[in-house]
């Protein structure tokens, strides 16, 4: 069977390239927490994971995840919207992970905002580390979604290259918009 890789396992792997013991990154949309456990086994007992929800539901099952695999000693969780980074991280960081969208089996109607999106990715590129990277799953199949994945194209077009190299993951021939990819690789 011909299976594509979905935009999130596209993510990791390419994340899994640049993520070491030791790194400070952030999960800016923890969600049911995926990319939390992710993040937290690559970057090690030394490492530290700041993972972000403004929903309760997200955190609880983060941390219930987290727990499970023992990897809860390594992560912060918090209860903020990813646009209110530098309240919590001081210093920078290697890696900034996006699911943006709503919460998987919650409230449809609470999802990711352009505005906020928008704000938290400029405040996230002046903590980025030389060498780090940003790595965004898109979800254009609802109108709000759509909004936000163009806005941020629009945002990212504009960067100069060097620094900054963008590209994107994304299934052309779709009959309807599909979630993907798009990594934001700083220069060292």
């Amino acid at each position: 069977m011909n299976k594509m890789l979905r935009a999130t396992e596209v993510a990791h792997v390419l994340s899994s390239t640049f993520l070491h013991e030791g790194q400070k990154v952030i999960d800016a949309t923890c969600g049911n927490g995926n990319d939390t456990l992710f993040l937290a086994e690559r970057v090690g007992a030394t490492g530290k994971v700041y993972a972000f929800d403004v929903q309760e539901q997200a955190l609880a099952e983060t941390r219930k995840l987290l727990s499970e695999r023992q990897q809860l000693d390594r992560v912060e969780l918090i209860r903020d919207s990813h646009e209110n980074f530098a309240r919590y991280v001081d210093s920078a960081v290697d890696a900034i992970i996006y699911n943006l969208g709503y919460l998987p089996g919650g409230q449809k109607e609470i999802t990711t905002n352009t505005a906020s999106t928008l704000y938290s990715l400029q405040e996230g590129m002046k903590i980025l580390a030389d060498g780090g990277f940003i790595s965004i799953v898109a979800y254009p199949g609802h109108p709000q979604g759509e909004q936000e994945a163009n806005e941020i194209e629009k945002l990212l077009r504009g960067l100069p290259a060097p620094p900054w190299y963008v590209l994107t993951y994304k299934r052309l021939n779709s009959l309807k918009p599909s979630p993907y990819l798009i990594f934001i690789k700083k220069q060292d």
